[in-house]
């Protein structure tokens, strides 16, 4: 077994620890001992220094992301990179020396109060849980080997140079980061999810993650929850669906990034994607017009397009467009039925997530005979997002979008402004063929 294979164990089961500080100290004092004639500044002092949080009582000039403590020294900040959260609305977190304190959001039902989380620096001695802590679920950081059951936070890990980090995810056939599917083609990940999404129990508690991140979407999540930490799975939920802009959703990147210790690789990654998003922004707001855009198509009856107040309306905005459901107040998704759309916009100039870049206009007319009376189907601006997929469905969308702010955003920008942005070619979006014109 080697050393970091047992330290993940020994995460997991607290009578290893005492054990893992014993084992470590030793492996530390051998390797000092037949390196004596090393200079101080070679490679095997570093990564000590590393592993240990430098020489004893001397603070650390980056977080630790490979190793823990052997002693916290008391006075001593673990953690000189630190994130702040300006853009997302349901996350937070404050630090100590020795452990973070993370509150997600959770919206809705008996989960609108909020998760708190104590990330603690491994080998630091676990803080007192009592007061706003005393539900707080406690995780040891750098987590070395993390399952993640939601799409959206796996172009995280490749921002975050930590791709090799990633042992699971729900469906590796639906990933499409290519750092994350080359990883996957290397046999370095494995599905966790079943043919419906359901996180396959057993297995992940086989696996023994240092980490498993959760969708926070659905009734049953909390159950899902206890279930993993009943058996020492150390157990995260992401909530960035609810946020109500797309920096605010991007911004979760330093979510991910606080489990790992890399927020000065979170910090550097989001400052260039919200300067670029600010600066696509700016060239939609010139643009002079302001295009109408509706969204989706109906499903079964009933059309389901987001509120006014959704990331998709803000994004509409900065795009330098108007949202036809835009003096609507909710964050969530208003479901109507086609009679009402087309009351409210049938003279709407662009129509988005409609219709597929692989069908026709025709298509989409065979599912319902008065999508012909919308101006936007008849002037060919229907638009598809789902250019980039792979073959089992797997949708970039849902994936690198919500991280790539920047990217999504400049999307909208071509379709509603063409020539705008003159370097930016469609990276999720294209039009649906038939009678608007070529892609």
């Amino acid at each position: 077994m080697t050393l970091a294979v047992f330290r993940s164990r020994a995460r997991a089961h607290p009578w290893l620890r005492w054990l893992a500080g014993i084992v470590v100290a030793l492996v530390v004092a051998a390797c000092a001992s037949d390196q004596s004639s090393s200079a101080p500044g070679s490679e095997q002092a570093a990564a000590s220094e590393q592993a240990t949080g430098g020489e004893q009582g001397a603070a650390p000039d980056a977080n630790l992301v490979d190793g823990c403590v052997t002693e916290a020294a008391e006075g001593v900040d673990y953690f000189p990179d630190k994130v702040e959260f300006s853009q997302a609305a349901g996350v937070d977190v404050r630090y100590t020396d020795t452990y973070k304190v993370v509150e997600v959001r959770v919206p809705g039902g008996a989960q609108a109060r909020p998760v708190r989380y104590v990330l603690l620096q491994c080998g630091a001695p676990q803080p007192p849980l009592e007061g706003d802590l005393a539900d707080a679920r406690v995780i040891e950081v750098p987590a070395q080997q993390v399952i993640s059951l939601t799409t959206t936070n796996l172009p995280h890990f490749d921002e975050l140079g930590a791709v090799d980090q990633l042992v699971g995810v729900g469906t590796a056939s639906f990933v499409t980061t290519p750092a994350v599917r080359r990883r996957v083609e290397s046999g370095g990940i494995d599905d966790y999810a079943g043919a419906e999404g359901q996180p396959q129990t057993e297995k992940i508690i086989g696996a023994g993650p240092d980490l498993l991140i959760l969708d926070a979407f659905g009734e049953t999540v909390t159950e899902t929850v206890e279930r993993f930490e009943a058996a020492d799975i150390p157990t995260a939920v992401n909530a960035d669906f609810d946020e109500q802009t797309l920096l605010g959703r991007a911004e979760w990147l330093k979510f991910t990034a606080l489990f790992l210790n890399r927020e000065a690789e979170a910090n550097t990654s989001f400052d260039r994607i919200a300067a670029r998003y600010r600066e696509v922004a700016e060239a939609g707001q010139a643009a002079g017009e302001r295009p109408t855009v509706l969204f989706n198509t109906p499903f079964e009856g009933t059309w389901f397009t987001p509120g006014g107040d959704s990331f998709q309306a803000s994004a509409v905005a900065d795009a330098g467009g108007d949202y036809v459901f835009g003096d609507d107040d909710s964050s969530g998704s208003l479901e109507l039925d086609i009679e009402t759309v087309l009351d409210e916009a049938a003279d709407a100039d662009v129509w988005l997530q409609a219709g597929s870049v692989n069908g026709s206009l025709d298509d989409l007319l065979a599912v319902d005979e008065r999508f012909d009376e919308f101006a936007a189907f008849r002037q060919g601006q229907v638009w598809a997002y789902d250019r980039r997929v792979t073959d089992s469905g797997g949708n970039a969308v849902f994936e690198l979008a919500y991280t790539r702010a920047d990217l999504f955003l400049a999307d909208l920008v071509e379709i509603l402004h063409p020539g705008a942005l003159s370097d930016h070619e469609l990276v999720f979006f294209g039009k649906v063929p038939g009678g608007g014109g070529a892609n």
